[in-house]
């Protein structure tokens, strides 16, 4: 009877056993494919497994005016999100860059793996010995900043300004830049304006106030917050669409060292990027939250600028030139100055279809 019994129960129980290490190889071939699983549930592709488990890195970052600068957006949704645990990164925290240089040398000397800086004072700290990597874009547009005037002046566009004083922010700014380039675009005389240095946005907005000056820049957010204060004569970026405000910099060292944490940090800022142009009223709301400031207004000042394409991880020929254009003017890019992009700018943690030709820059060597 029991011969019986263990005959019949037999097939049964290897069939249950087929059955069950079939299971676990498919399940264990799921977890090691490169398609992996979002928080949302959507696949993310060029994912390996080993990336998927590496071990959690914490670092600190600075970034040029966080968390009250657009330029900060991306890195706010990032860890608003869950986008830097998911690539196995904890941002310990963000150290404010007050622009230009000074966020190059919270890079070198404070041993931050990244920063977030001005493109042309990565430039000018590059070709002065700094030893330092551009690995992608940031801010690619200057549609954050626009001039601005009374609500009862009489001009209403640029065209109207000539005669008049206009201000931009200190000697050598990327503002002072741009206003030369604003006017070449618009077909103005420089000499047909007075442009003078105010000594800051809250400086040109007071004497802009007591009549000393006819125009001055403004930025994002106080521009959208105080739009019923003063009358917004243009943006920035109509006359400059494409201008590379900042990059993502990082040390040689870092690059040799640990490149799948650059990999991963770049792949990180994309996704966020593409969820700021996709969830703009929620991702006005985080920027809101970090900036201390009235939501509503960082809706609109988001959606605005995601209509533009304000953010992008990859980088823009046009956008570089239009700063290095700038530099001329100012004198921090002299004619004939040889700059060895490739060695400057490592384009091997951005899509291959998305890399520029360095030979179509100003200056390369």
């Amino acid at each position: 009877m029991k011969k019986i019994q263990w005959k019949k129960w037999y097939p049964t129980s290897v069939s249950f056993i087929l059955l069950f290490c079939l299971l676990m190889g498919c399940s264990q071939s799921t977890t090691g494919t490169d398609a992996t699983k979002t928080k949302d549930g959507a696949q993310a592709t060029g994912q390996t497994s080993q990336e998927t488990k590496s071990k959690m890195e914490k670092i600190e970052i600075t970034v040029t005016h966080y968390p009250t600068g657009f330029y900060s957006l991306p890195y706010e949704v990032g860890i608003d999100q869950g986008f830097f645990k998911e690539e196995s990164i904890e941002i310990a925290g963000i150290i404010p860059g007050t622009g230009g240089g000074t966020t190059v040398r919270n890079v070198l000397s404070g041993k931050l793996p990244f920063g977030d800086v001005a493109t042309s004072a990565a430039v000018q700290s590059y070709l002065s010995g700094a030893p330092l990597v551009i690995v992608g874009g940031s801010v690619q547009t200057f549609n954050d900043a626009a001039y601005i005037t009374r609500k009862d002046a009489p001009f209403n566009n640029i065209k109207d300004l000539v005669g008049h004083t206009w201000a931009y922010t200190n000697p050598g700014s990327t503002t002072q830049a741009a206003s030369h380039l604003i006017l070449e675009k618009a077909g103005i005389d420089p000499n047909q304006l007075k442009a003078v240095s105010s000594g800051g946005l809250n400086e040109g907005k007071t004497l802009l106030e007591k009549g000393g000056i006819d125009a001055t820049v403004q930025l994002e957010p106080l521009l959208t917050i105080e739009k019923d204060k003063y009358k917004t004569l243009f943006r920035i970026g109509d006359y400059l669409p494409k201008f590379q405000q900042s990059v993502i910099i990082a040390s040689p060292q870092l690059i040799k060292e640990n490149p799948e944490l650059v990999k991963r940090f770049l792949r990180v800022y994309d996704k966020s990027v593409k969820w700021i142009y996709e969830h703009q009223e929620e991702a006005g709301k985080i920027f809101a939250k970090y900036a201390e400031i009235d939501e509503k207004a960082s809706i609109s000042a988001v959606s605005e600028l995601a209509k533009r394409k304000h953010w992008s991880v990859t980088i823009d020929a046009e956008a570089i030139n239009s700063v290095l254009k700038g530099m001329k003017y100012l004198g921090t890019f002299k004619e004939g100055t040889e700059i060895p992009w490739k060695e400057l700018l490592n384009q091997d943690f951005i899509p291959t279809q998305q890399k520029l030709d360095v030979s179509t820059l100003l200056g390369n060597k």
